[in-house]
């Protein structure tokens, strides 16, 4: 039986498990009533900031879904659902630099609900409101200042915005290395076996993706000596790992499922064997076309010019697409003032993706969001580099600035250039924070 056909199955007796599983009476259904309590204590210890940001993301990628025509890319990857859906699997081509994971989610979408473009939309636009909500899980890791800066700035970063509204690749490489990077710094903070599961799975998410997971391995394998470097100049006090507490077993389940989960779609669900060997034969012809260019050869400086302003009277992006990520980068220069080690590793880690991303010659704009995300965080732990003694003032003068902003951006909005709404959107969302953040000083 095809991979498809066990969709098909699944779909026919999802009503029925869902009538049997209302119907459970064991202890762990009855435990269900009191879910509503547990939920009620969390979202009263969380505030209400967190669900404005996703609320405000979960806006920005559904409004008007559909009213963009489909890319080509977009309407490629549709074609290759189209011909899992005829063969039965996804017979991976290593000359095609994509992973199987996306089409096999828009399989099951378009099972679901339709051969549309909103079902060809949904999956990534999902992927993206769960990359808003993935920024709230380094609170550990960077404080809860830092997380929510950094969740909003993704929530209606132009960028994130129209590329989780596009059905290709892109969006699933940055949820996965996020959750690659997460499990990584707690492993290091924590040690408990479920950042081990998270750094794993982002592992095999990212390899299951895109091509381009090497440059994000590489890239984290390489910011641990250089932050032992930083760290030997300006030590950190939590720069000691903490105890691990998973065991052996633990590590080869972790593995064990990630091979699987590799295999399994890689070989097309069994049945195309040599898609598995297109994992490491995608290299060469990968290699001689990011050297190449084949068309899309842009400058080293290119990412920096798609975040900078153009300053051009009439263009959208006369103020900049990618202002806080931009900041981020700026502010990678202080990194060693940085008194989290985490952040340090975060600011390292993303200029060496970066400068990874900048050597290539091929470049297409949608790399934009992987390579930019670690430099939201490092934008949102700006206020970290004030002195305590003075963080009342900086708030004062961070909400007089976005009241000047403010003004601006609607009066250009309503009288001269609408497209810089989503500038207004940005100011709005600061605002908000902006506002939390001042009451929960005092």
């Amino acid at each position: 039986m095809t991979f498809v056909a066990v969709v098909r199955e699944i779909l026919k007796t999802e009503a029925k498990n869902d009538e049997i599983a209302l119907a459970d009476s064991s202890p762990s259904a009855a435990g269900l009533r009191y879910q509503p309590e547990t939920w009620r204590t969390r979202f009263a210890a969380a505030g209400w900031t967190p669900w404005i940001i996703i609320g405000l993301a979960v806006f920005l990628r559904f409004f008007w879904l559909g009213i963009k025509p489909p890319h080509f890319d977009e309407g490629i990857n549709g074609w290759f659902v189209d011909q899992v859906m005829k063969n039965g699997f996804y017979k991976y081509d290593p000359t095609n630099y994509h992973g199987p994971l996306h089409f096999y989610v828009l399989l099951v979408s378009e099972a679901l609900f339709g051969r549309n473009v909103w079902a060809l939309r949904l999956p990534v636009v999902l992927v993206s409101i769960g990359c808003v909500w993935l920024c709230f899980k380094f609170e550990p890791l960077f404080g809860r200042t830092v997380s929510r800066i950094a969740a909003l700035a993704m929530a209606v970063s132009p960028g994130f915005i129209f590329y989780g509204r596009y059905s290709i690749h892109e969006v699933w490489l940055v949820l996965f290395s996020m959750m690659f990077i997460l499990g990584l710094l707690g492993l290091w903070k924590f040690g408990t076996p479920n950042y081990l599961w998270c750094a794993g799975m982002g592992v095999a998410g990212m390899i299951l993706s895109k091509e381009t997971y090497i440059i994000h391995l590489i890239c984290g394998a390489l910011a641990i000596p250089a932050l032992m470097v930083s760290n030997a100049l300006n030590p950190l006090p939590d720069a000691k790992p903490a105890k691990q507490t998973w065991t052996y077993v633990d590590l080869a389940i972790v593995i064990g499922v990630a091979i699987a989960a590799i295999v399994f779609f890689y070989s097309g669900t069994f049945f195309h064997w040599s898609g598995v060997k297109g994992i490491w034969q995608a290299y060469k012809p990968w290699f001689a076309t990011g050297e190449q260019g084949h068309g899309h050869e842009k400058p080293w400086y290119y990412w920096l010019k798609l975040m900078a302003p153009s300053f051009e009277k009439g263009r959208a992006d006369y103020l900049g697409y990618e202002l806080p990520a931009l900041a981020g980068i700026l502010l990678c220069l202080f990194c060693q003032s940085f008194k989290n080690f985490n952040l340090r590793y975060l600011a390292i880690y993303g200029i060496g993706t970066l400068i990874a991303y900048s050597y290539v010659n091929y470049k297409t704009p949608w790399c934009i969001i992987s390579l930019a995300w670690p430099f939201l965080f490092v934008f949102g732990a700006a206020l970290t580099l004030v002195p305590l003694k003075y963080s009342l003032e900086t708030y004062a003068a961070s909400a007089a600035l976005l009241c000047v902003v403010l003004a601006w951006t609607i009066w250009q909005t309503v009288w001269i250039n609408s497209d810089y709404t989503w500038l207004l959107a940005l100011i709005l969302g600061v605002a908000i924070l902006a506002v939390r953040l001042c009451a929960d000083l005092q």
